[in-house]
Parts: C-alpha cells; sequence; structure tokens
C-alpha cells in the first residue's frame, strides 16, 4: 500500500492520512476514485524540508491509513489525532463533519461551487449537495473561491446566512472573523485556478492560485484550531503537476499543524 512520503507509520505520530476513494455521483469528468492513490504516489517526490516553514513537517509524524469507502464508517471513526481525508469526491465531507459532533465547530470550504443545491440528478446525497446537507445540522459555513452556482444556491446562502467569499479576490482577516473557535477545512481543488491545478471533477476558470490558499491556511491555523481536513476531487491524468500540487498542498497543512 502507498503511504504519504513513503514513511513508515509511526507509532506516535500525530498525523493520519485517510484515503478515500469514495466515487458514486461524479457530475463530468470521472476519476476522482483515483485521487488518493496519486496524491500518495506523488507525495514520494517531496522535499522533507519546507523552506517557507523552515521545518521538516514529517517529524511530527504521520501515518497512512487503509482505504476507507463506506460513508457510514467514515462517520464512525474514533481518533484525537488530527485527520487529513484524500477524496475521492466531495460528498465524503459530509460523514467526516458528522462525526466531529463539537461545539463551535465553522466549516471552512475551499471551492469554485457553492455545492448548495437541494438534490441534484435527482440524489440528495450528490457532490453538489453535500453543503445543503451538512448545513441542515450546521450553518457555520463559510466558503472562499466560489464561482460557479445557480439562483436557487444564491437565494439559500442569503436566507441561510452563509458566509461566501465569490471569486478570487478576498480579504483573509475578514475570512477568520466568520470562523467559530474550532474548524474544520474542506478544500475542493477546483478552488484553484485550472492554470494551477486543472485535473479535477468540474474545474471552473478565474480560480485561486497555490499562494492565496496556503496564506490563507497558514493564518487560519494560527488563529483557530483546526479540527480536521479533507481535500477532495482529484481527477489524475497523465499531468503529475495536479498530483504534485495536490501532494504539496497537503504537505503545507501538515506544516501549519506543527
Amino acid at each position: 500500500m502507498e503511504t504519504f512520503m513513503n514513511l513508515p507509520n509511526f507509532a506516535e505520530s500525530k498525523i493520519l492520512i485517510l484515503p478515500v476513494p469514495y466515487e458514486k455521483t461524479t457530475s463530468y469528468k470521472k476519476g476522482t476514485i483515483n485521487g488518493p492513490n496519486a496524491i500518495l504516489k506523488a507525495s514520494n517526490e517531496l522535499e522533507l524540508y519546507d523552506y517557507e516553514l523552515k521545518l521538516e513537517p514529517y517529524i511530527i509524524g504521520i501515518a497512512t491509513l487503509k482505504p476507507i469507502i463506506d460513508l457510514k464508517k467514515l462517520e464512525n471513526i474514533k481518533t484525537n489525532k488530527f485527520l487529513i481525508a484524500l477524496g475521492g469526491e466531495h460528498t465524503i465531507t459530509l460523514p467526516l463533519i458528522k462525526r466531529l459532533n463539537q461545539e463551535d465547530l465553522s466549516i471552512l470550504q475551499l471551492d469554485a461551487h457553492a455545492d448548495l443545491k437541494d438534490s441534484f440528478e435527482g440524489k440528495k446525497l450528490n457532490h453538489a449537495c453535500v453543503m445543503h446537507r451538512i448545513s441542515e445540522f450546521n450553518k457555520n459555513i463559510t466558503q472562499v473561491g466560489v464561482r460557479s452556482l445557480d439562483k436557487d444556491e444564491l437565494s439559500f446562502i442569503k436566507k441561510n446566512k452563509i458566509n461566501t467569499f465569490f471569486g478570487n479576490n478576498f480579504d483573509i482577516k475578514k475570512i477568520i472573523k466568520t470562523l467559530k473557535k474550532n474548524v474544520y477545512i474542506t478544500i475542493d481543488l477546483d478552488v484553484f485556478d485550472p492554470s494551477v491545478l486543472p485535473d479535477v471533477g468540474t474545474p471552473e476558470p478565474n480560480g485561486l492560485q497555490f499562494k492565496q490558499v496556503t496564506d490563507l491556511l497558514e493564518e487560519v491555523f494560527k488563529k483557530r484550531n483546526v479540527v480536521g481536513c479533507d481535500i477532495v476531487e482529484l481527477c489524475p491524468s497523465n499531468n503529475i503537476v495536479s498530483d504534485y500540487t495536490a501532494a504539496k498542498l497537503v504537505y503545507k497543512i501538515i506544516g501549519y499543524k506543527n
């Protein structure tokens, strides 16, 4: 089995990497089922030292778990360690947040799409509906990078006072102010501009640059208690740039958690 950065599973690891090759409702480009393994493979090419953070994030201890595709099993995961789930389609975020059952929890969603449809293609459990389902038990949602949605989703945002920062121009301080003490981060890789990371399920032009995302994440980790994270919707092809960029993002997050 592939492991993150080909590292052994440290008994005292503080970071858990969970591959979730779940793909049931993709509506455009398929292949998210192969996303986790592509990220793990690409992670072998990462340097251990991060020159921006001036540390070797892996020292915190990184363990790669066996893949899970059963959504109910995701909901029942119990651990005190920091879990980073690798999708897989965006639907996996629903059980990953349900499992936390934490007070003062905000969800920070980095995504090109609102994902607030009540149903899509006749299904309520769908990657395009995941944030709507989450809002049914937690409306503390902050969305960043949204640049594609329908009128019903826009109405839902206004009615339910969802904090939505549209497009690729935003103020990090304003985003932080919307977040409660505890934060779960879900990153749909289509939040990036296709020139940065093209291999996603539903690409959308005019997206974020890598540094915009990492600057935001670094501040969130500094100012709030981040309790978990997922990275979803990678559809690997022969373009290894996307795989590597996703792996680099994971390693950055591990560095911010140090």
